[in-house]
């Protein structure tokens, strides 16, 4: 188990008294647990020794479809450096000026305790199916079997609701974001939708592309990640990322479903549509596209990446990724039409 800065000086955690059978999210408030007897209560912080809503496992953020690939060894959950640790209530505490609501830390909180109520918070209220204890080898270790059974349990609900006015807030952080948040973003969604993911170091040259993942299925791709409006250059880097893996590391172009990450939509009279398509027409590779904005709403409904051939593939005659985001809900997107190119190109 690796021993991060927060347990320095740790006296005390928390652990439960009983074991829920289930967790349900409910936007604006901590999720419940739900017990045999029909009995609910309130999420509350456990004061993880190592707590998963500020660090990933060192597995997570590597694919082992490639060998040798020298990717950036960070391990903050927050891709924007949001989140800082409050020693005096052991417990994390959110920088709201800095917070996109991307909402990893609040999917990868093992007891559903932080949740978004205008800003992210996290719920410190003792509850009564929560013990305080002193910190020991012992209670640590009870902790830690407690908390990888917890993250097994059944989980339901939603954790943030989207809506136009909610973006329009993100998006107004996101545009004008910092290029070095950019790849940690699209990796660090990844990795809550259920990948592995390895991005490249910053200024490594050698590295083309910007990011790898492989999924649950085991599938595998190359991602680039664009947040400017030249998307042409994503289609042309991933296309350059294909040859690279098969190359460099033999992995057959029809075994890497590679992937786009963007901010936004390119708009229609674009040329990366038309590239998009050809590439599938000539080298039937199919090259899936996604937006930041719609990662987060997958993210929030508790869904996985779904790699394949059809779901995010879109192209010059399909630019709309709303029916594949819709089948993945089983339920309507509450986003109008074109917002800030998320689901449809905005013009």
């Amino acid at each position: 188990m690796q021993i991060f800065k927060e347990t320095v000086n740790r006296k005390n955690l928390s652990v439960l008294n009983e074991m829920p059978i289930a967790i349900v999210y409910k936007p604006g408030a901590p999720a419940t647990h739900h017990f045999n007897d029909e009995i609910e209560c309130k999420s509350t912080c456990l004061n993880c020794v190592n707590p998963r809503c500020m660090y990933f496992d060192e597995s997570d953020i590597e694919c082992s479809e490639v060998k040798n690939f020298t990717n950036d060894r960070r391990l903050s959950v927050c891709p924007v450096d949001a989140i800082t640790w409050n020693a005096d209530k052991d417990s994390p505490i959110f920088d709201t000026n800095k917070c996109i609501c991307c909402g990893i830390c609040m999917r990868r909180c093992p007891v559903g305790a932080i949740y978004y109520d205008e800003e992210v918070k996290v719920c410190t209220t003792p509850s009564d199916n929560t013990t305080r204890v002193k910190a020991s080898t012992y209670s640590i270790q009870f902790q830690k079997e407690q908390l990888e059974t917890l993250i097994n349990k059944p989980r339901g609900g939603v954790l943030i609701k989207e809506s136009d006015e909610l973006f329009d807030k993100i998006y107004a952080k996101l545009l004008s974001i910092k290029n070095i948040y950019h790849n940690p973003i699209g990796r660090n969604l990844l990795i809550s939708l259920g990948c592995k993911s390895a991005m490249r170091r910053i200024g490594d040259v050698y590295t083309r592309m910007d990011a790898v993942y492989s999924a649950s299925d085991n599938s595998f791709g190359a991602v680039e990640i664009e947040f400017g409006r030249d998307t042409l250059d994503a289609a042309r880097g991933i296309l350059d990322d294909i040859a690279v893996l098969h190359t460099r590391y033999g992995i057959d172009k029809n075994d890497n479903q590679a992937l786009v990450v963007c901010l936004q939509l390119p708009n229609a009279r674009q040329g990366y549509w038309q590239v998009i398509k050809d590439v599938k027409t000539v080298e039937n590779i199919h090259i899936s596209t996604i937006t930041i904005g719609a990662m987060m709403i997958l993210n929030w409904n508790g869904c996985l990446l779904i790699p394949d051939d059809v779901t995010y593939y879109i192209d010059y005659d399909n630019m709309s990724l709303r029916p594949a985001i819709e089948w993945q809900l089983d339920g309507k997107v509450n986003l109008s039409d074109k917002t800030l190119g998320i689901l449809e190109p905005m013009k």
